[in-house]
């Protein structure tokens, strides 16, 4: 693979030179960009030939010169900020001296207006949502942008909640008791921002701060990226091109707003949540660029009758953008800097006196974004783009209740060992805090070459990037009284870590007939600089290729026909909290004394301790995806649409591995009124061992058994679905559109299924009794497949949404309303391996599905004894003498139904939404969730329970001025 890719990119940059001397001749082509009426010049447009990657951004009068175009039909794209794009088909066989451009105000006036998503412009499965469809949307966050993608269902904004605003792409739970998806695969989405990744693999949360903590595990919160500043929003599905690294289940691409605008005060209220935002954008003057300038504030409560749960986050964003040198060799520049403040709060309901507990986010960040292009148009090369960007966030939470552990022994040691330890107070506030700041610097250059030579379309690029992230936060510590059993984890001691990667492409377009043919193939080679790792190196290839059968017949019935495909691998790296756990301790007591006479009470508590070198897993797999799709695009008999199956098989999945181990301490048989103290053990020199008068006390040593969480890779799924999107067109009589789209979903999670010697993970170190004696366990289960009865869990949806848009461009007026079918919901566990049940005669039976008639077992595969061998597990073991032991780790269950497929029948929602304009200075818009409020209740078969489907009725509206 690796030599295939070295070939492909000589190949790239060799085709451009060998047939130079075929090359067609070139020509220019000078114009003028103006606003369709009144035929005022728009300055800073960007006038393109996507075919050749040319481009050029017009003067303060609306001029433009593009020199050395090549001659052939092509589309000239023209587009600005605040403007229709325009497309405009020209065959060049010389120079053009006066080409004129007229651009069309953006507005509702206009008699065309996108508020869906539109097929993206790559090769691969992709959906671009633009800032008109955003402002009809109402969204709040990215996250609610994925709604108007095919198979996604609606769901509720919900600012206050920390686990819930994430993405995932073509992502369905498994877990049918889940309202909404909740973000399955969205640590591993590719978030971009003006070219630049977003990630948050630096940030960590110390291990009593992980209830009430940022989850670091889940991919980038979406509520830190308002969509106030956003020009739009690409989503790659399918298989994304070599430039875009770390990811495996897709890329959302954002691209904020740069260029003039007016004034733009947004005001947005909905019952939980109030939100205005201010943005503008500044001319500067006769090429001295713009200036964007952006700023936003929300606030939102978890119930509007009480302050105890809420979230408040302002953004702010300011954008220098120029195009020096436009004559020549253009070089665009970009220079934002941005960051957002937020703050999330959980406190007691001042009514409620039983409640004492307060949890607190306090989360900032500041970024830095230099990006552009440099348009060199030679022979060799012909851009040159770059991307330059640093990122500090702080994050910081903390949780401060009243304790229930008071007056206790709070052991707390570092190192192991055995010691005294000291008692917690008889009243007091366990107050514990949490700062992570991570670093994050991302920098890429890329050179592309593009042009036509003969019949042929080429285009090869070559590109590097590098990364670096890192934490120097004071990790997790404590104010006041130490709250129990609490350890210091400093997150300064962890490295930072160095990503880089080469990435190579080519795509080529070249005639078939009557019929055109484009192939991409690329590959991206990835290094993470790291002494975690023994393989640290990821190599993802990747193609597409597209069939045009039919295209751009005009007013043919059949305009357009197309097919595609493609096939690819890509990986998500380990984040630091992967890569560096921390260390783990166990604490058990050696001696507990109460008081006696002047005597306090006392207790010797011993540590173990497995340290983060232990805990470290450097056979450890990078994560990664196959994602294969085949698609056809079309448009015939007024209908364009498209269909796509997909199937996506992800590997090596970053999870905890639990592994055993044996560890002894001392247990002292002591009750006397003497004060113990520590003396020189006289049977283990060098060691320390408590006595009474000189004499070593009596004690006993006791053999535990201790779970050894390292990171692995148990975690697998497998994808596939179709998805469809088709648009009828419009009914001009009623002047309404209808558009259908949606997907059939299936998502198999496999979590643990294959893997040999899981240990149980509810170990108890406590006492059992055997033959009638209180011991400690002897012996630990291990399980192949994981403990649990339930094994694969597949779910299954076919959804539908029906839009109806209705644009009337005289009152500038537009509404859709949306009816969301779900025609199938269903779910099933399979059993794990070994489950089984036993019939009226004792037999047991392991082939069986579905509903059963009795228990459901699983029986250890494995167990560790006190010497730390591990052996096979035989049934006959719970008649023996360890019976009671080994009972413990067999698994049951009642519930005969555990593995019955679970079915919902079809149910149906229906949104509105209402866009209306006031002259060229307001917009107001209003829309409604769920607002026949169609709830039904659905009936669980795998448990007897019910669960209401759809989500809960919800509305809102926004206001929008400008001047």
């Amino acid at each position: 693979m690796k030599k295939f890719l070295l070939m492909l990119l000589l190949a790239g940059f060799c085709i451009p030179l060998g047939v130079q001397a075929q090359a067609p001749k070139k020509v220019s082509i000078e114009g003028t960009v103006t606003e369709y009426n009144p035929k005022e010049p728009i300055a800073g447009c960007v006038v393109s030939i996507p075919t050749l990657e040319l481009w050029v951004v017009t003067d303060a009068k609306g001029r433009f010169r593009m020199p050395s175009v090549t001659t052939g039909s092509y589309t000239i794209e023209a587009t600005c900020l605040g403007y229709e794009p325009l497309s405009y088909k020209v065959t060049i066989t010389a120079s053009i001296g006066a080409l004129s451009l007229r651009l069309k105000e953006s507005s509702l006036q206009l008699n065309t207006v996108t508020v869906t998503a539109q097929r993206g412009r790559s090769i691969n499965s992709s959906s671009t949502i633009d800032r008109q469809a955003m402002d009809h949307l109402q969204a709040t966050s990215v996250k609610d942008v994925m709604q108007l993608l095919p198979g996604v269902v609606t769901s509720n904004p919900d600012l206050t909640s920390s686990s819930y605003n994430f993405i995932g792409i073509r992502d369905l739970n498994p877990n049918m008791t889940s309202v909404e998806t909740l973000g399955v695969n969205s640590s591993t989405v590719g978030i971009y921002v003006d070219g630049a990744s977003v990630k948050n693999d630096a940030s960590l949360v110390g291990e009593k701060a992980t209830g009430f903590g940022q989850p670091v595990s889940k991919g980038i919160d979406m509520r830190t990226i308002s969509t106030d500043n956003i020009e739009s929003v690409e989503v790659v599905r399918g298989v994304a091109s070599a430039e875009y690294g770390n990811m495996s289940a897709g890329a959302v691409i954002v691209k904020t707003k740069q260029g003039r605008t007016p004034y733009e005060v947004r005001v947005k209220a909905v019952p939980n949540t109030k939100a205005v935002a201010l943005t503008k954008g500044y001319a500067l003057g006769p090429d001295k660029g713009f200036l964007n300038v952006g700023l936003d504030y929300a606030n939102a409560m978890k119930d509007i009758r009480t302050s105890k749960d809420a979230y408040d986050r302002g953004t702010f964003s300011v954008n220098y953008s120029n195009t020096f040198n436009r004559d020549r060799t253009p070089f665009q520049f970009n220079a934002k800097v941005s960051g957002y403040l937020s703050k999330g709060t959980s406190k007691p309901d001042a009514d409620d006196l039983s409640q004492d507990e307060r949890k607190f986010l306090d989360d900032k960040s500041l970024s830095l974004n230099l990006n552009g292009s440099w348009l060199l148009n030679k022979s060799w090369i012909t851009s040159l783009k770059y991307v330059l960007s640093h990122t500090m966030t702080r994050e910081y939470a903390r949780n401060k209740a009243l304790s229930t552990f008071v007056g206790v022994a709070n052991p707390g040691a570092t190192e192991p060992g055995e010691g005294f330890v000291e008692f917690t107070p008889h009243d007091y506030m366990s107050d514990i805090r949490n700062l992570s700041m991570a670093y994050y610097t991302n920098a890429k250059l890329m050179a592309e070459v593009s042009g036509r030579y003969g019949k042929v379309y080429n285009k090869a690029m070559l590109g590097a990037e590098w990364s670096n992230s890192g934490n120097t936060g004071k990790g997790q510590y404590y104010e006041g009284v130490r709250p129990i059993q609490f350890r210091p984890q400093p997150f300064s001691d962890i490295p930072f870590m160095n990503q880089v990667a080469v990435f190579v492409e080519e795509k080529v377009t070249l005639p078939v007939g009557k019929t055109s043919l484009t192939l991409q193939a690329g590959g991206r080679f990835t290094y993470l600089a790291t002494d975690r790792l023994n393989d640290k190196w990821a190599v993802d290839p990747r193609f597409n290729l597209k069939y045009t059968i039919i295209s751009n017949r005009a007013p043919k019935k059949v305009r357009e026909l197309s097919l595609r495909a493609g096939w690819g691998i890509q990986t998500t790296l380990p984040g630091l909290y992967t890569l560096y756990p921390f260390a783990s301790y166990i604490d058990n007591y050696s001696l507990r004394l109460p008081a006696a006479g002047e005597r306090p009470a006392m207790e010797a508590w011993t540590t173990e301790v497995t340290t983060a070198e232990e805990l470290s897993n450097r056979d450890l797999k990078m994560q990664y995806s196959k994602n294969f799709e085949v698609g056809v695009d079309f448009e015939m008999f007024g209908i364009k649409g498209s269909i796509a199956y997909y199937n996506e098989k992800m590997r090596n999945g970053y999870s905890t591995m639990y592994t055993p181990g044996v560890y002894s301490y001392r247990e002292y048989n002591y009750s006397g009124a003497e004060t113990p103290v520590y003396i020189d053990d006289p049977n283990n020199p060098g060691q320390k061992v408590l006595g009474v008068n000189g004499e070593p006390l009596d004690y006993e040593t006791v053999t535990k058994f201790k779970r050894i969480a390292k990171p692995g890779n148990n975690n697998k799924y497998d994808k596939q679905g179709v998805e469809y999107t088709f648009d009828f067109g419009q009914i001009r009589a009623i002047r309404t559109s209808i558009i259908v789209n949606g997907a059939y979903m299936q998502m198999k999670n496999m979590p643990d299924v294959g893997v040999k010697q899981l240990f149980d993970l509810s170990y108890n170190s406590g006492k059992i009794q055997i033959n009638g004696e209180n011991v400690y366990n002897p012996v630990y289960g291990g399980y192949d497949g994981g403990k649990s009865l339930q094994g694969t869990a597949i779910r299954k949806r076919f959804n539908s949404n029906f839009s109806f848009i209705t644009h009337i461009p005289k009152l500038r007026l537009i509404t859709s309303l949306t009816v969301q079918c779900v025609w199938l919901d269903r779910s099933r566990s399979f059993k794990n391996s070994g489950v089984y049940y036993e019939d009226a005669e004792g037999n047991k039976i392991y082939d069986f599905e579905g509903q059963v008639d009795g228990t459901l077992y699983k029986d250890p595969d494995w167990y560790m004894d006190a010497a730390g061998n591990v052996l096979p597990f035989d049934p006959s073991l719970y008649d023996g003498e360890l019976g009671n032991a080994f009972q413990i780790y067999r698994t049951t269950s009642t519930n005969s139904s555990l593995f019955v497929q679970n079915s919902f029948k079809p149910y149906f929602m229906a949104n509105i939404r209402i866009t209306k304009e006031i002259g060229n200075i307001a917009q107001i818009s209003f829309y409604a969730n769920n607002f026949t409020n169609s709830r039904p209740k659905m009936k669980l078969q795998s448990t007897g329970s019910y669960r209401m489907v759809n989500t809960e009725m919800y509305f809102g509206a926004e206001l929008k001025l400008k001047f």
